[in-house]
């Protein structure tokens, strides 16, 4: 209730922030995708798009 959303967006809001670590970190799109709990890529993709306003890959070349 006091971040104004559901579970799912809540989890995925942190799975996506632990995804973006281990981007920064070195690891591949597909190892921060698997690692952060994500089994598809597509769902990966669109959750990524919708917390960060990026592609995993334009998140990626903008914070390297």
């Amino acid at each position: 209730r006091s971040t104004g959303e559901n579970v799912s967006r809540f989890v995925n809001n942190a799975r996506i922030a632990a995804a973006q670590d281990m981007l920064r970190d070195g690891q591949s799109v597909t190892q921060a995708m698997l690692a952060s709990g994500f089994n598809t890529k597509s769902n990966f993709n669109r959750e990524f798009l919708r917390v960060s306003g990026q592609s995993p890959s334009q998140w990626l070349a903008a914070h390297r």
